[in-house]
């Protein structure tokens, strides 16, 4: 018995601090990857529940499921900007906002959404440093050519996303400078930028800026905002899985295999199938951290809880087990160990909803 479980009173404590923070800003739920691990539609339908209308997507098939899935009247927006003829043609027939980062892009749109003779709702994305799409901020000429030229678009929102929001106060300020620079030039030039944003969960909470018309919220939802915890904020996700042996090892036993541990005292020990395969032990953030940070990060024994009583892990998670010190602990093979995951790095697991 192995279950991710998602509790849904935590989300919904999230979101209100979402919108403590955003002060009126429109949210805009951002369910890539799989709503960050939770699941995507019942994370949808939660937060539709709550008065969410704005959602952001990265994978076509998100969207397809939640049009689908009933949410035709919700605005949806393609983060990813692409130019290829398939994957617009299925967007603009879903009713997508479409994501411009370069000329070629919203050319490509353009030209399908011609011959379909309809309107397609297009957002602009600017990059301000993070390098993934975007038009370059000097290319403001070009993204004016998609006002003036381009007569089967309607560009109702702009936007750029920042690249060290959870560990850089400077560099932050910096992109949204430059940012308030694209907009104010595009409004000089008689432009309609729509819907600006650039706040994502970091930034949210970490600043008292960049809030703009709307905010875009993705692990503020989780509590697992990169960085130093956020205060108020809820982890969600852990995974329940039942221990499959108990027993005593003497002193001077052998365990583990990477690196084998020896038993300094007679250890009751547990066994647990779930491993950092499902996402146990998994850091999300390694790519982006320091060498002081991932030291820190790793500096800490791991702990489960069993029976509401910590349990510490014994030696490295395995691929798919996890041994744990049991001594102190009554408990017996059956009963249920609770261990902290972030969602985004599970898998193989079901989701229960509490």
């Amino acid at each position: 018995m192995k279950n991710l479980v998602i509790d849904r009173r935590v989300i919904r404590a999230n979101l209100g601090l979402i919108k403590e923070r955003a002060e009126g800003a429109a949210i805009i739920a951002d369910l890539s990857a799989n709503a960050a691990g939770m699941g995507l539609y019942d994370v949808a339908q939660l937060l539709r529940d709550e008065g969410v209308r704005d959602f952001a997507v990265s994978d076509l098939r998100d969207a397809a499921l939640l049009r689908r899935k009933g949410f035709t009247e919700e605005r949806i927006m393609m983060l990813r900007s692409t130019a290829d003829p398939d994957e617009l043609t299925e967007l603009i027939d879903l009713e997508v906002i479409c994501t411009c980062g370069s000329y070629d892009a919203a050319v490509a749109i353009n030209g399908i959404a011609e011959n379909k003779r309809t309107i397609a709702e297009v957002q602009i994305k600017v990059d301000t440093g993070l390098g993934r799409y975007g038009f370059l901020p000097t290319e403001t000429d070009r993204i004016a050519a998609i006002y003036k030229y381009m007569s089967s678009l309607a560009v109702v929102g702009t936007f750029t996303t920042f690249s060290a929001s959870w560990r850089s106060r400077k560099q932050t300020l910096s992109q949204l400078d430059t940012f308030n620079a694209v907009l104010d030039k595009l409004v000089e030039m008689k432009l309609e930028p729509g819907i600006a944003h650039c706040c994502d969960s970091a930034a949210l909470f970490r600043y008292d800026f960049a809030h703009m018309d709307a905010v875009r919220v993705d692990t503020a939802l989780t509590g697992r905002v990169p960085g130093k915890p956020i205060h108020g904020l809820g982890k969600v996700g852990y995974i329940e899985a039942g221990l499959e042996e108990v027993g005593w090892v003497p002193k001077g036993h052998r365990y583990g295999a990477e690196r084998p541990v020896v038993t300094k005292a007679p250890t009751k020990i547990a066994v647990l199938s779930v491993g950092y395969y499902h996402g146990f032990g998994v850091t999300r953030h390694v790519a982006t951290m320091s060498l002081p940070e991932l030291l820190l990060s790793r500096s800490g024994p791991l702990y489960v809880r069993i029976n509401g009583q910590k349990a510490r892990v014994l030696g490295n998670v395995g691929l798919l087990h996890t041994l744990v010190d049991v001594t102190k602990v009554e408990c017996t093979v059956g009963d249920t160990a609770m261990l902290d995951v972030d969602p985004v790095n599970v898998k193989g697991l079901p989701i229960l909803y509490k």
